[in-house]
């Protein structure tokens, strides 16, 4: 049975896609702590998975995430986007009794609206939106609430005041599932990676240049710190291909390397994870 690694309680948005992916006959396992620490427990511990957001409609890129798949070495075998739908979660009857919020920080971003329209309250940020769920409930204290998810109040047993105060009913957050080991669905269509180039006039122009000369679609660019290098920064990329013609895509890459000062393939995987996962000891794409 396998065993996978996710941020936050029960009831939170990586624990729903941990039942919707892998079912809930898997040992899913969540961690309370922040992102860092989640992905040294994963690649020092008996984890087969690990599920990580990695950005928003609505708040944008979760950035150390993307410093986690600098650092650590982490394999992405597959996405999922999930639709976000945030509930205020509370003992109190209306909401002027309310004076404290508590949830994940990027949920409290996705609610700005409501907190323009309510300044008196005073916004929490903790670990995740289902251990604030939790907190609340069992603190009991009726002008404290939550931003959280209907997994997390039928958990916890902590009634709705109002429903879906996100910003935009349009919210999705992307998630990716991660191994320690590579892998590949037999369809992929999609891939990630990462680079850094020289400190040059033109060497990142000349680097993409690459994805254009092959026609291929990048949908992610994404920028970060380089470590150790003061405002020098390494690329975070996405970009899709037809799964019918990867040689064009190891030619790419195999181009890139040349460009790139330092070049980390993350993962090749199906957009929207319709297809299944190819576990990492199966056979691989054969180029």
């Amino acid at each position: 049975m396998k065993k996978i690694l996710y941020q936050g309680a029960p009831g939170s948005f990586s624990h729903r896609i941990g039942l919707d992916y892998f079912g809930k006959n898997s040992v899913l396992i969540g961690k309370e702590q922040k992102f860092k620490k989640i992905c040294e427990e994963f690649v020092s511990g008996d984890y087969d998975y690990l599920i990580l957001p990695i950005e928003n409609t609505l708040a944008g890129s979760v950035y150390e995430n993307y410093d986690n798949l600098y650092h650590f070495n982490l394999h992405i075998i597959a996405e999922k986007n999930l639709k976000i739908e945030h509930h205020l979660l509370t003992h109190a009857k209306i909401i002027k009794q309310i004076t404290r919020v508590y949830s994940h920080y990027k949920a409290l971003e996705q609610c700005e609206l409501f907190f323009e329209k309510n300044p008196h309250i005073e916004e929490i940020a903790v670990h995740d939106t289902a251990g604030a769920a939790r907190l609340v409930s069992e603190s009991q204290i009726n002008s404290y609430a939550a931003i959280a998810s209907k997994d997390a109040s039928k958990l916890y047993n902590f009634p709705v005041l109002i429903h879906n105060i996100e910003d935009d009913h349009r919210n999705y957050t992307r998630f990716f599932i991660l191994s320690k080991k590579e892998g590949a669905t037999e369809s992929a269509n999609k891939a990630s990676i990462l680079f850094s180039t020289s400190h040059k006039p033109g060497s990142l122009f000349h680097a993409l240049k690459t994805f254009a000369d092959h026609r291929l679609n990048m949908t992610k660019l994404e920028s970060r710190p380089l470590p150790d290098n003061p405002f020098e920064y390494f690329f975070y990329v996405d970009f899709e291909f037809n799964p019918k013609h990867f040689k064009i895509v190891q030619e790419t890459l195999l181009e890139l390397k040349k460009k790139a000062h330092y070049l980390k393939i993350l993962g090749y995987y199906q957009t929207s994870t319709n297809g299944k996962i190819l576990l990492p000891f199966e056979k691989q794409r054969d180029g």
